[in-house]
């Protein structure tokens, strides 16, 4: 009977299914968008919410949408999107006045694998050589720079080398020799490894940092919070689908990815890599530490910002609580 009872928790973290608390009676679907900045892994969930009908199990039928970063704000400002995965970009907005909110993180951690060509073996061998960063100051700079002072490597030792955010530009950036080592996402360390370059480590385990937030209008928040937490469970239901079965959740969504030449079998591994960075459990709801370091080291520094920041004059986190809630709930009740 123990063994029965394990079998079910595993299968509850995958299958959070219409017993789960919808909220949703009417035969009606809330026609809906999401805004998604890039069709790469870290937004596979999205996809696979909508393959596998998790928003329509909410009542809702959601057109997922690729638009960057600044374009989806002010889409999601004119309301012709409804949530947008922009997440930074959204809050820093919110900062300068703009009525949004942040709701959701997909992760408690950065997504951010360090690579390096072969001849560095650890993060000391940084000392003197050059790192291709998207930009100086940015996210991954400030976290190459921690990491490597873990490794005893001062931050005046390492060259900077600001190449873009594309991943490609920066592996050949070490292919052609003009680097030692820079920052890759999951999909982009599966990449790296094929032509040769090694991984020093996953930067995301240096401190939590909630990641990948999701933002929408604060108008939505007044007005149809309901809706927002059926978008929460099925985004959710989505992310967790991609956690437990990454396999399942490639095959459900890797039409809809812009990878180049990537193989199905490089996809996958992609997606084991950017599961480490997820929680157990019921994920979208950041830890306090996380909330913490994200207004630090994700807002105050990159603005420049001396004075502390109240989260809730860019975050309400209330929404995603509650559903955190109901699907533990619902989670319980199918072992009973």
């Amino acid at each position: 009977m123990k063994y029965f009872i394990f079998s079910l928790r595993s299968v509850l973290a995958i299958f959070v299914t219409a017993v789960m608390l919808s909220s949703t009676t009417s035969a009606r679907a809330e026609k809906i968008r999401t805004a998604i900045p890039q069709a790469n892994l870290n937004y596979l969930s999205i996809y696979v919410a909508d393959a596998r009908g998790f928003f329509k199990d909410e009542g809702l039928d959601n057109e997922t949408v690729v638009i960057s970063g600044p374009l989806s704000i002010a889409a999601l400002l004119s309301g012709d999107v409804d949530y947008s995965g922009a997440g930074g970009s959204g809050m820093r907005a919110a900062l300068k006045g703009a009525p949004l909110k942040g709701i959701y993180f997909q992760s408690e951690k950065v997504t951010f694998y360090l690579v390096a060509d072969p001849s560095i073996k650890s993060t000391a061998d940084l000392k003197g050589k050059r790192v291709a960063i998207g930009s100086a100051g940015d996210t991954q700079d400030r976290m190459i720079t921690m990491f490597a002072e873990r490794g005893g490597v001062s931050s005046r030792d390492i060259v900077r080398i600001a190449v873009g955010a594309d991943t490609a530009t920066r592996i050949l950036a070490i292919k052609s020799g003009n680097a030692h080592a820079t920052t890759v996402d999951p999909g982009g360390l599966v990449f790296a490894q094929k032509e040769g370059l090694v991984s020093l480590g996953f930067l995301g385990d240096l401190f939590p940092m909630p990641f990948q937030g999701f933002v929408t209008a604060e108008k939505k928040l007044r007005e149809n919070p309901a809706q927002i937490k059926r978008w929460l469970k099925g985004a959710i239901r989505g992310l967790m689908l991609v956690r437990d079965r990454p396999e399942e959740a490639v095959d459900l969504g890797i039409k809809k990815l812009q990878l180049g030449k990537a193989t199905r079998a490089m996809v996958v591994e992609g997606v084991k890599n950017y599961v480490r960075a997820l929680p157990q459990g019921v994920p979208g709801l950041p830890s306090a530490e996380g909330v913490k370091n994200f207004l630090e080291y994700d807002i105050k520094i990159p603005l420049g910002i001396k004075e502390d920041i109240p989260a809730e004059r860019l975050l309400n986190l209330q929404l995603v609580e509650e559903v955190k809630k109901e699907l533990e709930a619902a989670q319980r009740r199918i072992i009973k």
